[in-house]
């Protein structure tokens, strides 16, 4: 997670874990400063090559299909952008956004999850203003063949429990008690980092828009409509190795031989 704020939500790796493997891009933000897939693609970059230079392996974990897609190529498109747009779309909710973008363009609405205002409401703008699907456009010169891709492919029960117990996991962690924290020390809840799955649920609690068992399941049907938008995107992209993650490690030392 690039920002320093934002903690048990991005299960951020622990300093005991950073302190074991060299992490990058963690704790390189603060919470008002403006980052996306191009900027990531850039700063992800500059990483990659330091640990080359080291001679050792960059490894990419984890993340959204979004930001690896950007990594993986030269550069999104220069998209056009309307102020009094943004205005107007400011105004609408996210279910209008869902559904005006479902209506301009639903193969970039598969791609964004629902809590994702930032997102959806881009996204409408863009393709309100090409006038076609953002999807429809050639695409940059790719990096791909230099990457070798693993997908952890997990039977849909298992992710459920897993993303069941993570949910709990979090609140029980202090999720709650870190998001009062931020918006006591001055954190917009309106911000970006705090419109993420986690955050979101959290402060409609506080704000008495919840209570203590639906911010929890509230959290839980968020991740899963995330992870099922994830798994979409990651179907369409070519993979070296499928390792179907509810088998024993050993195995997957096996596949990574035959790869």
């Amino acid at each position: 997670m690039a920002s320093s704020s934002i903690a048990i939500g991005a299960a951020k790796p622990t300093a005991e874990e950073r302190a074991l493997v060299p992490h990058h891009l963690v704790d390189l933000l603060n919470w008002n400063e403006d980052f996306d897939a191009r900027k990531f693609a850039a700063r992800a970059d500059e990483a990659i090559e330091e640990v080359r230079s080291r001679g050792r392996l960059p490894i990419v974990v984890g993340g959204t299909g979004l930001y690896l897609r950007a990594l993986w190529q030269d550069g999104f498109h220069d998209l056009p952008k309307d102020n009094n747009l943004r205005v107007e779309l400011a105004k609408m909710s996210l279910d209008e956004l869902r559904a005006e973008l479902d209506r301009l363009d639903p193969k970039r609405s598969l791609e964004i999850h629902g809590n994702d205002r930032f997102r959806l409401q881009r996204a409408v703008e863009v393709a309100k203003l090409l006038g076609h699907s953002v999807k429809d456009l050639d695409a940059p010169e790719s990096r791909r063949d230099e990457s070798f891709v693993i997908h952890m492919n997990v039977p849909r029960p298992t992710l459920h429990e897993r993303i069941r117990l993570r949910s709990k996991k979090m609140l029980v962690q202090g999720l709650i008690e870190e998001v009062s924290g931020l918006i006591h020390a001055g954190v917009d809840p309106l911000s970006k980092p705090m419109q993420s799955i986690g955050y979101l649920e959290v402060t409609k609690f506080l704000q008495k828009e919840l209570d203590r068992d639906e911010v929890e399941e509230a959290i839980i049907i968020a991740t899963r409509q995330y992870a099922k938008r994830q798994e979409t995107l990651f179907r369409k992209m070519k993979v070296d190795l499928e390792w179907f993650a509810d088998t024993e490690l050993k195995d997957f030392y096996a596949l990574w031989d035959l790869a």
